[in-house]
């Protein structure tokens, strides 16, 4: 059931592609510019980041000398242990887990862990060929206002778009499958003058039919943007019309500076108006959409948001939940379907049985769990020869019994490393944040070199300074929440199923 949602290792096993490459060992993370579990691009920068000396412990690559004492200096020069591909594998999808809440954050770690080197061709590289990435957390992070370094992956990543000897509306439809736009208008506009640059690269001889060039080419497919808004957005009552569409953009095709502009050509534009009304402009999908699906079958009273850019499905098993492991109950009694998702656990009660496809499926909510602080062990009594619990951050347990020792050996083995990437990303989090206060407190005690102040302004300034630090902590109270919703890649645990 659910082929499409099921882990690669209870339904069809996954092997590892021909391309996809082992670990590498920590002498070849600074010479290697990109390395990731699976086959892809990945890339990250500091040189617009805040360094994070507390992460310093995290990375696979040596640390230089410090110059601070004898025992930064011993404790570096200590050979530091190796880490096993899992290990890595899981550090790198915690980084991914930063990126799809805080984008920002999530290229430090990525540059700080030495998963990608700080240069915006490799950043753009990640973003736009690795799977696991929120298109909407692209968007956002390509839309970055007032920022060369952004500009720059930006035009990267718009360059690795394959768009030659497509009309716009087509090869914007294209662009489109790679991230989701962002809300804010001006972000929106950003994005897609840099796709007007390079649609009129290449496409030279298209844009030669534009007497504005590119900038004709970035009007329209703003247009573009508007019109497939206006003819899908169910908040529309009045739907823009072929005619509506032509006459907005009459004299639009001028070079800069004109006031009145030539017409662009009518059967391009009625050509583009029926490609639009016929298929709407739409993201390609990604994890988010796939919890999407999952979240619009589940139903039930105090059913927990599932729908989050940094939450991805694991896996779906189907298991018998047992309601107490010392009594007998029937083989086929409480039959669940289990979701496990990177930081929580869903139970849920098919109501359709039988069904291939997650499509007019519904399922009844039972039980949920976070896994942060929760622990999963087995057990085998009696007529539960495939048991397992999952203990809850609560102590409330949950029994279940797997119809074979295949199914259960894996599903614990998703299970415990879920619970062991939630952990270490919360440890994380708590050090980027102890790290950032201890940045805030050392910049208000920096001596700025001017001359002491009088008693009464240092009395002043000293109440000042306290008043911050409390308004301070009251305004990041949100970034001192636990990071629940975390990410992670389906098939957690690999390292038995796939080959290097």
């Amino acid at each position: 059931m659910i082929d499409s949602l099921m882990s690669p290792r209870l339904g069809n096993r996954r092997f590892a592609a021909s391309t996809a490459r082992c670990a590498p060992a920590a002498s070849e993370l600074q010479s290697t510019e990109v390395w990731l579990p699976r086959p892809s691009l990945v890339n990250q920068n500091p040189a617009h980041s805040n360094s994070l000396p507390r992460l310093d412990k995290h990375r696979v690559h040596e640390r230089s000398e410090s110059s601070n004492g004898r025992k930064k200096s011993e404790i570096n020069n200590k050979p530091q242990r190796q880490m096993t591909d899992q290990e890595r594998k899981r550090q790198y999808r915690i980084a991914l887990n930063f990126f799809n809440k805080k984008p920002e954050r999530g290229v430090q770690l990525l540059t700080a862990w030495g998963f990608v080197k700080s240069s915006p061709d490799s950043l753009a590289s990640l973003l736009f060929g690795r799977r696991g990435l929120s298109k909407s957390m692209i968007g956002e992070y390509i839309g970055t206002l007032h920022s060369p370094y952004h500009s720059l992956v930006l035009k990267y990543f718009t360059g690795m778009i394959d768009i030659r000897g497509l009309e716009v509306d087509v090869a914007l439809r294209k662009a489109m499958q790679f991230f989701i736009l962002p809300k804010e208008a001006e972000k929106i506009d950003r994005i897609i003058q840099a796709f007007a640059l390079h649609y009129s690269k290449s496409n030279p001889k298209r844009t030669s039919n534009f007497r504005g060039g590119w900038d004709t080419i970035h009007l329209l497919s703003f247009a573009i943007i508007m019109l497939n808004t206006d003819l899908h957005s169910p908040n529309v009552k009045q739907r823009m019309t072929q005619a509506d569409f032509v006459k907005n953009l009459r004299g639009q095709d001028k070079v800069n500076g004109e006031k009145n502009g030539e017409d662009i050509d009518r059967k391009t534009l009625e050509g583009i108006y029926d490609r639009i009304k016929k298929d709407e402009l739409k993201a390609g999908d990604d994890h988010v959409a796939q919890v999407q699906r999952v979240d619009r079958a589940i139903v039930g009273k105090d059913k927990p948001r599932l729908t989050e850019t940094p939450r991805r499905l694991v896996c779906y098993c189907r298991l018998q939940q047992v309601a107490d492991p010392t009594k007998r109950q029937s083989s086929t009694a409480r039959e669940r379907d289990v979701f496990l998702f990177n930081d929580m656990i869903v139970v849920a009660k098919g109501v359709r049985r039988g069904s291939t496809s997650m499509v007019g499926c519904t399922y009844t909510l039972k039980q949920w769990t976070v896994l942060l602080g929760a622990h999963v062990t087995e057990f085998q009594r009696g007529q539960y020869e495939f048991g397992l619990t999952i203990t809850c951050p609560n102590k409330d347990k949950i029994h279940f019994n797997a119809r074979n020792f295949e199914d259960r050996c894996h599903f614990v083995a998703d299970v415990t490393e879920s619970i062991r990437e939630a952990t270490e990303m919360e440890q994380v989090r708590l050090e980027m944040e102890m790290e950032h206060h201890t940045t805030i407190r050392s910049d208000n005690q920096r001596d700025s070199g001017l001359p002491d102040m009088d008693e009464s302004m240092k009395l002043s300034n000293g109440s000042n300074s306290s008043a911050g630090s409390s308004s301070s902590s009251t305004n990041n109270g949100s970034s001192f929440r636990r990071l629940s919703f975390n990410s992670l890649d389906s098939g957690v645990v690999e390292e038995h199923l796939e080959t290097c």
